[in-house]
């Protein structure tokens, strides 16, 4: 090899070793790159790492106090099935406060529920008409309601003083949007995840639990109706007085039917009950105490009538939708229920047994009314001899009880007695000195006397009398 070739194998291997030192230099400086950006990433794990631990006393505390109180947000915020009797209670709300609903409708919400959030916006949307105070009664009820509900909105078209004049009760238009959430569980909402000493860590939180479940109690205020004030909504010029003398003023007018009415639901209350009366006796104490309250407004009603003392428009015509056809429809109902022949035996039967059992306890005058409940009716029974029977049956306890009842009111003062051989026996009465045949007072007269005890003889019955 001459000198020219060597040097030029020299360079050529000088520069492959060169190429090659370089290249495992390289290689080292990317391996200590990777490894230093290994320690940064291991770095900033660390430090969330250490900021998880930091916050996980906080976020168990948080998730126990949540857990504790879910129960209650669960019946704060109703459930799918939850929601449909949230809608029957609505339902229920406009029978009970008379409000006429033209439309009750869910409304569309596309982006009501947002992100992984186990509670779904629902709301409703309402058309009804009402009086104020029927739709502040209608408020009322939403408030107080054990679900959340809100009202989002609301805009009312006041009813005109003509049609209050014709109609008789103020109708104004409302629409009124009603906002609740629904529970709706996410995918993973059930899966719990164990907290070390659970028990413990809850029970140094029994505080913050007890006051977070306090705070999901709603606040509700009593409404009172209206209370004698005047429809805010209605035109307020009325006049003090009408034309006819013989009329109450307006304002009086108005709150006699409102005292009508009243005693209408009352005995509508009472029609309800005797037909979801669980007993023949039960049912026939509702009849009675029903028919009492329609012959005394009947009554009343006459006598308006006759008197004239409703003139004033808006009231008579109250009077008519909320008392008079009422009371029409509701005296049609109990004739066509009322029997032609009188009570059956087995009612007879029923009353009798009760009546039994009340004087034996002492209960005069619950026998009584029980007996009073079918007195009118009794005068009906006809030509049948078992039903006769019974008659003078319920007839024969009534006037025991209501002797033993007057007997037991009789006031007297007996301070002593003697007892004689061949003598009568003398009693001090209220200060005065009584023997055998002796009349004490009306319908009573002394029978006997025996140490400790005095027999009359009162309404032919004879009672004793102990001192």
């Amino acid at each position: 090899m001459n000198e020219k070739n060597f040097w030029i194998s020299l360079g050529a291997a000088s520069a492959v070793c060169a190429l090659g030192a370089g290249y495992m230099i390289y290689a080292e400086l990317g391996q200590i790159e990777d490894a230093r950006n290994e320690v940064a990433s291991l770095r900033t794990k660390i430090s969330e790492a250490r900021a998880t631990v930091r916050k996980t006393p906080e976020v168990e505390r948080e998730v126990i106090v949540l857990r504790e109180i879910a129960d209650r947000i669960r019946e704060v915020l109703p459930d799918e099935e939850g929601l449909i009797e949230l809608v029957r209670d609505v339902q229920d709300f406009k029978n009970e406060t008379k409000v006429e609903f033209d439309s009750f409708k869910p409304v569309n919400q596309s982006n009501a529920r947002r992100g992984a959030s186990a509670f779904e916006q629902v709301a409703y949307q309402f058309a009804l008409k009402a009086d104020t105070f029927q739709f502040l009664d209608f408020l009322n009820k939403i408030e107080t309601h054990s679900r959340f509900m809100a009202v989002s909105s609301f805009k009312i078209n006041a009813a005109s003083r003509t049609s209050l004049e014709e109609e008789g009760v103020a109708k104004h238009r409302v629409q009124m949007e009603v906002v609740t959430y629904k529970y709706v569980p996410t995918a993973n909402s059930d899966a719990a995840v164990d907290i070390s000493g659970y028990e413990r860590k809850r029970d140094l939180l029994a505080g913050e639990i007890a006051r977070r479940r306090q705070a999901l109690v709603l606040q509700t205020f009593r409404y009172r109706g209206h209370r004698g004030r005047r429809d805010p909504l209605i035109d307020p010029r009325v006049p003090a007085r009408v034309d006819d003398p013989n009329a109450w003023t307006v304002q009086r007018q108005m709150e006699e039917v409102e005292e009508l009415e009243r005693r209408m639901a009352e005995a509508k209350k009472y029609w309800e009950a005797s037909n979801a009366a669980a007993s023949v006796l039960e049912r026939m104490v509702q009849r009675s105490e029903l028919e009492k309250i329609l012959a005394m407004l009947e009554d009343d009603l006459r006598r308006i009538e006759r008197e004239g003392r409703i003139s004033y428009k808006p009231a008579s015509k109250k009077l008519t939708l909320q008392v008079l056809d009422p009371l029409a429809e509701l005296q049609l109902q109990l004739d066509s229920t009322r029997p032609d022949s009188g009570p059956t035996s087995e009612e007879m039967q029923v009353v009798g047994e009760s009546m039994l059992e009340s004087i034996e306890s002492g209960k005069f005058d619950f026998a009584i009314t029980t007996y009073n409940g079918i007195e009118d009716s009794l005068d009906l029974v006809r030509d049948d001899e078992e039903r006769e029977a019974l008659v003078d049956w319920l007839r024969n306890l009534n006037f025991e009880a209501e002797t033993l009842r007057d007997f037991g009111r009789i006031e007297m003062n007996i301070t002593g007695y003697a007892l004689l051989e061949n003598r009568s026996p003398v009693v001090i009465i209220d200060g005065k000195r009584y023997t055998i045949g002796d009349p004490v007072g009306s319908d009573l007269i002394v029978h006997d006397v025996r140490p400790n005890e005095v027999d009359f003889v009162f309404r032919g019955a004879i009672l004793t009398r102990e001192f």
